[in-house]
């Protein structure tokens, strides 16, 4: 860094005279150098040391102090002005003015050319400047092979620190402190109160610092800058000094450099974070499914990613309904190859850890498809308010994520004893699925409480009932396909309502005469009576079975076209 006293111990400055702000000589930084006169407007910028005649003045005190007011507001490092020709002598009123504010005005006799000043100036500023490219280049390379070598953004916040001899702060995307020695009450309460006013960003002439937003209170300045990859904000670097420290040109290089630092480190985690999660995520799902695995493999990869697999678990499943409208609208504004659940996996994964933690439960975490897997510890204190206490959470911390995002969960009995996934998970899918088609989505269903679904759930898959209820449940499938009448709603209503017709079509919002057409079509559809308690019967027990959606289309037509055969 060059200063106004390097300046004027200069050989060719050696007659010059300090005339005001000797104090302040070797704290002055100088930036560069030019010659102004009157007027200066806004020619001048901070840190300059600027040269005058004083032609433009005329040896008038009052546009001469004009002049000197302006070059200071400016806020130049000093102004030197030449004396024997405009002007003979620095006036007592300018002297005042620039002594009262610590302001550096300089003598120069009108026989030291400008233009060796500004060589002489130019060449300090240059070799300085060569210095610092090497050193900012050093560090650069120094912090590169940090990252290649593994180190953490604690080593590498404690070398940046001692580079710039300034305490720092790292914070992740989400603003928690991660690394630095920086005192966090200091930084988060200017750092928070900047947030809380959405000030506009200081306004720079430094092409580097237009980078750097600088927050200032009474005590203290925090130079904060955002960590970027790829335009996804990563986190931040925050930077504490004393309320009257100035970031050099050198400081802001090492920030930066500090700043692509992490933006590289952040990205090296983000990519190992999720190829662990991949590998931990498959490990689960081959116990899912229920793959012979040896009991050495299966405890290598517990302990591997700490896993705990010697205490019950009961699985909770859970699916979000309106995913792909949510993503479409994502998708135009930012195209990505992911799909929609890996976009938001690794958030919803620290929401779950925050759920386990509270309920103080252990907690496996897996996906597939679209379908959120979650294996949570059975104590012996757990009851079906453990369950609905963690999905709470889950759902309350999601909805500030994703305010518009619906989930729908089904839960697995847990009696099936330690080491049980795949039994567990089939229970919890069931559940799931009867609970969407049977009662409505963003509903949770616990497979113990699902009895007569189960019952009807085991009859579905029997194939002589397939046969049974495919001849009155076919023509009623295929009407409402075509006439779109809703036949079988419409028995569910009658049936509900004990065969009251009145108040079935107050239900329905029918007219009394098009419930009894809908009726005695469905008589004529399925050939049975519904006055007759074994028709009656017959019917529910087909739609029921029906509504399990274990049976599909093209297995009631097989069936029929078999009845038909024989």
């Amino acid at each position: 860094m060059l200063h106004v006293s390097d300046i004027i111990e200069l050989p060719l400055l050696k007659t010059s005279k300090v005339k005001s702000g000797k104090a302040v000589l070797g704290n002055k930084l100088v930036e560069w150098v030019s010659v102004i006169e009157s007027p200066v407007e806004n020619f001048v910028r901070e840190n300059e040391f600027v040269l005058s005649t004083g032609i433009g003045c005329h040896e008038d005190i009052d546009i001469l102090l004009e002049f000197v007011i302006d070059v200071y507001d400016s806020g130049a490092s000093a102004l030197a002005i030449a004396t024997g020709r405009y002007i003979f002598e620095i006036p007592k009123e300018i002297i005042q003015f620039a002594e009262e504010r610590n302001f550096i005005l300089i003598e120069i006799p009108w026989e030291v050319r400008f233009a060796d000043i500004i060589h002489e100036v130019m060449r300090e500023l240059n070799h300085i400047q060569q210095h610092d490219l090497k050193r900012s280049n050093g560090i650069h390379q120094v912090l590169i092979q940090m990252i290649l070598d593994g180190k953490n953004l604690g080593q590498i916040s404690n070398y940046v620190e001692k580079e710039l001899d300034l305490t720092i702060l790292i914070l992740n995307k989400k603003g928690n402190p991660v690394a630095g020695s920086a005192k966090q009450s200091r930084v988060f309460s200017i750092r928070n109160q900047f947030i809380k006013k959405q000030k506009k960003r200081e306004a720079s002439t430094h092409p580097l610092q237009s980078k750097i937003r600088k927050i200032s209170d009474e005590e203290s300045n925090l130079y904060h800058l955002s960590i970027q990859t790829n335009g996804v904000h990563e986190g931040e670097i925050c930077v504490l000094s004393d309320i009257n420290y100035q970031l050099n040109q050198q400081e802001i290089h090492i920030i930066e450099h500090a700043m692509m630092a992490c933006a590289l480190w952040f990205t090296r985690n983000s990519v190992v974070t999720k190829a662990e999660m991949r590998l931990q995520n498959d490990f689960l799902l081959r116990m899912i499914k229920g793959e012979n695995l040896s009991e050495e493999y299966k405890m290598t990869k517990a302990e591997q990613f700490q896993c705990n697999l010697n205490i019950p678990y009961e699985c909770i499943i859970g699916y979000p309904e309106n995913l792909e409208s949510l993503m479409e609208k994502d998708f135009k504004r930012n195209p990505t190859n992911d799909n929609g659940l890996e976009k938001m996996i690794s958030y919803i994964k620290e929401e779950l850890i925050f759920a386990a933690e509270a309920v103080k439960h252990q907690m496996l975490f897996a996906y597939e498809g679209d379908f959120i897997i979650i294996f949570l510890e059975v104590t012996k204190e757990s009851t079906t308010d453990s369950v609905n206490h963690f999905l709470d959470l889950i759902e309350r911390r999601l909805h500030h994520l994703f305010p518009s995002l619906t989930f729908s969960w089904g839960i697995g009995k847990h009696q099936e004893g330690i080491g049980d996934f795949s039994q567990s998970f089939k229970k919890a899918k069931a559940a799931l699925d009867m609970g969407r088609t049977q009662i409505g989505i963003g509903k949770r269903v616990k497979f113990d409480e699902m009895r007569m679904n189960r019952l009807l759930l085991n009859l579905a898959i029997n194939e002589e009932v397939q046969e049974i209820i495919a001849a009155p449940i076919l023509p009623l499938v295929e009407y409402d396909e075509k006439r779109d009448m809703d036949l079988i709603n419409t028995f569910k209503g009658y049936n509900r309502n004990s065969g009251n017709v009145s108040q079935t079509a107050r239900e329905l919002n029918l007219h009394r005469q098009s419930l009894l057409y809908r009726l005695r079509k469905i008589e004529s559809l399925t050939g049975l009576s519904l006055v007759n308690p074994d028709d009656l019967f017959l019917l529910d027990f087909s739609i029921r079975v029906w509504s399990t959606g274990v049976i599909k289309r093209e297995q009631i037509d097989t069936n029929l076209s078999n009845i038909n055969g024989l």
